[in-house]
């Protein structure tokens, strides 16, 4: 009896150890590389001497690096990123078009997370972040007219969800979906300024986190 007693408290003690392995360290710094989908959006202007139109865009691909700090469910993280999407086409009153060049933007963000304990192996996770990005429209022209052009400082925001897996004690492999919104950027083609609309994105994301 005493060694059936022994043997099970064992396998019990195997078994708890086997669960915990992987599981998120309590405290402690990380580094995130994370690339990124970008869904298509547009970029509407309005001018004085110009019809409204609005600008669309194709999918495009980004990256972002942070360095982060962990403390029991809530991480806290500086982020640098980089996206590009090529544009697509071009709609206003009476016309539009196919169109060439494209649009990126790169930037920093300080971002906090909640990471939900459901368990050891996955964990969903919530986040939001504030920031400025620096956004640019690079020769985006079509056939006839002159290129439209400009580059913007602006405030940005983020909300962020998703879903991290343990690959081992130090790494985690992260899926998740990714919200930014940011200020009317300012444009020009042929001279003639242009005024745009608040931009949001969308974009899904897939990447891996180091503790060290």
């Amino acid at each position: 009896m005493v060694m059936s007693g022994l043997l099970i408290l064992l396998t019990a003690g195997e078994l708890w150890a086997g669960q915990k392995k992987g599981d998120v360290p309590s405290t402690g710094f990380y580094l995130s590389i994370i690339p990124t989908a970008q869904f298509p959006f547009s970029v509407e202007t309005t001018s004085p001497g110009l019809s409204p139109a609005e600008t669309r865009t194709k999918w495009g691909v980004g990256i972002g690096g942070s360095l982060g700090y962990r403390y029991s469910d809530f991480r806290v993280e500086g982020e640098v990123m980089y996206g590009r999407n090529d544009v697509k086409d071009i709609r206003f009153a009476g016309g539009g078009g196919d169109l060439s060049g494209y649009y990126d933007l790169w930037g920093a963000t300080m971002n906090l997370f909640y990471d939900i304990p459901v368990g050891f192996r996955f964990r969903p996770y919530v986040g939001a972040g504030l920031g400025v990005v620096f956004f640019e429209a690079h020769d985006i022209t079509l056939a006839g007219f002159p290129p439209t052009t400009g580059r913007n400082k602006l405030f940005t925001y983020k909300l962020m969800a998703g879903v991290s897996c343990s690959l081992s004690d130090a790494w985690r492999l992260l899926l998740g979906y990714r919200f930014m919104g940011m200020n009317g950027p300012d444009f020009e083609t042929g001279g003639v300024p242009l005024q745009g609309d608040p931009v949001q994105t969308h974009a899904v994301q897939a990447g891996v986190q180091f503790y060290f």
